[in-house]
């Protein structure tokens, strides 16, 4: 830490150097006192750095919040209810059938009689809220804000966890409308961060802080999913309504780290060094002090936000399967035993944020180095983020009963996709600081109908059996998806300044290839 900490303050001191340069043989910063205001603080914590580490956290929360659910309600609901609906299961894989749990865990709480349907409009009624609100979310954070925004979102999605065992207790339709209650406070959070990531990410640190926050997600549900199942199954605050109100007190909890540390921009924060925002403020894209009208018709003609769109259509078509209906595979197809694997259940989510964290760090070294430019940057990582998936997938349809390369296959599968948190994720800023949050909005909604349409698919394919043949269809669509997107993302995709992107002088200037840009800084300064 202390050697991270060492680097930071001779690369921002660096900046600062070479920006004010010298006068007639003199530093520019002569002065005394303001010389002194610049040396190096100890034991100083970059302020972006607290953004990110709460950004994380409430990511972690907001997402453990939405899959919760789908362990508590294997608690929630009665088992005789569809009792008979198995008599005549195709058994696939006979040879595994020794791996399935020979004791039944005992989950505490209520029970109560819903049936598939009731469970499927349930689950499903969370992203009806979440899909409504992410485009304004989108634009109200570029208009008051994303600190309050975001905070705010977690909060309310906090207090209706709290409340969702009461909601169960008054009946469906009162469960429905705080689940979708639930998605109308989490829809707004996904935009909101990335435009306080527009505010406060360097360019050259964009790939890293941002990954860094949006991999939040991944140990969200890793975590909510294990814990969730162990809650499940004891005494404490009454069983499975644990569940809910954990996750729920840790989000408010939050909340007041979040409205106590975080600054809307950094030059509003009382205690950031003069160091630190003077690197953020000369390493970010030039956005106006009045806001201009947003060029709605601009982005939907645009061709390389459509290749936005598909990208983001394409992971998560892929990412929403795996993640809902993976433990369903599993445990029917394998007979794998989720409870007493745990660990091999989250390995590959895990795997995901790994290597989106090391994928982060190198993208952001191409990208100082100028060896490559940004749009190039950004499909080669997007490109490893979707393909590598598909060919892992088409892999788990030819591994028929083997558990062990399955996973395994499912693993590197995820942690290819964890790539694209460097490739199509970023690449809103990229192109569009100024409307980061809108261009996120649209894509995010558009792309998160694949949480209605994708299990519907899955029910298709399975509704005459759990077999292997039927989810071998569904490892091809997702395939198929995932190629198709992650090739027109390579083909017409773009991380350049967008001209409709920003509506300042400076910013046309800050369009120029990078490389470009810093041989006229360094001529500048001799």
């Amino acid at each position: 830490m202390r050697r991270g900490l060492k680097q930071f303050k001779i690369e921002e001191m660096t900046v600062f150097h070479n920006y004010y340069g010298t006068t007639n043989g003199s530093k520019l910063y002569e002065d005394d006192e303001f010389s002194s205001n610049l040396k190096p603080k100890t034991c100083y914590f970059p302020r972006r750095y607290v953004l990110v580490i709460l950004g994380f956290i409430g990511m972690f929360n907001v997402y453990a919040m939405r899959v919760n659910l789908s362990v508590a309600m294997v608690a929630m609901v009665n088992q005789t209810t569809d009792k008979n609906s198995s008599i005549h299961q195709i058994t696939e894989c006979p040879n595994l059938l020794p791996n399935e749990p020979q004791n039944k865990t005992i989950f505490k709480g209520d029970q109560y009689n819903w049936d598939t349907t009731a469970q499927g409009h349930i689950l499903g009624s969370f992203f009806y809220g979440y899909i409504a609100t992410q485009l304004p979310g989108g634009i109200l954070s570029e208009k008051f804000g994303a600190k309050w925004l975001f905070g705010g979102g977690v909060l309310v999605t906090a207090v209706l966890s709290l409340l969702t065992p009461v909601a169960a207790s008054w009946g469906t339709a009162a469960f429905i409308v705080v689940r979708v209650l639930e998605g109308l406070g989490e829809g707004v959070t996904f935009p909101a961060i990335n435009f306080a990531i527009s505010t406060w990410a360097p360019k050259i640190e964009r790939s890293r802080l941002s990954t860094l926050i949006f991999t939040g997600n991944q140990f969200g549900n890793v975590v909510s999913m294990s814990i969730s199942g162990v809650l499940c199954s004891t005494d404490f605050l009454g069983g499975w309504p644990s569940c809910f109100y954990v996750f729920g007190a840790i989000g408010c909890v939050w909340f007041l780290f979040w409205g106590g540390l975080i600054y809307e921009t950094p030059a509003s924060h009382p205690s950031i060094s003069k160091e630190e925002l003077f690197f953020i403020e000369q390493n970010k894209d030039e956005k106006p002090k009045e806001k201009a009208a947003i060029p709605w018709k601009s982005i939907f003609t645009s061709v390389p936000m459509w290749a936005l769109v598909f990208a983001h259509i394409g992971h998560n078509f892929g990412f929403l399967i795996l993640l809902t209906e993976m433990p369903t595979y599993l445990s029917s197809i394998l007979h794998f035993d989720l409870k007493s694997n745990g660990v091999l259940s989250a390995l590959p989510y895990i795997a995901q944020a790994l290597t989106a964290w090391v994928a982060s760090y190198i993208a952001d070294k191409l990208r100082k180095s100028n060896k490559l430019s940004i749009t190039t940057i950004r499909k080669v990582f997007n490109s490893i983020g979707l393909f590598g998936p598909a060919i892992c997938l088409i892999g788990i349809t030819v591994s028929g009963c083997r558990p062990e390369l399955i996973v395994v296959l499912l693993t590197f599968a995820m942690a290819f996709n964890g790539c694209v948190y460097s490739g199509f994720n970023v690449t809103h800023v990229d192109m569009c600081p100024e409307y980061a949050g809108t261009t996120f909005a649209i894509t995010m909604a558009i792309s998160n109908f694949s949480g209605i349409i994708g299990p519907a698919i899955v029910g298709y394919f399975t509704s005459n059996g759990q077999t292997i043949a039927n989810w071998s269809d569904v490892f091809y669509t997702a395939a198929g998806v995932y190629t198709v997107c992650g090739a027109i993302f390579a083909g017409f995709g773009s991380a350049e300044l967008q001209s409709w992107g920003t509506t300042t002088e400076k910013s046309k200037t800050d369009a120029k290839p990078e490389k470009e840009m810093k041989e006229l800084e360094v001529k500048n300064h001799r």
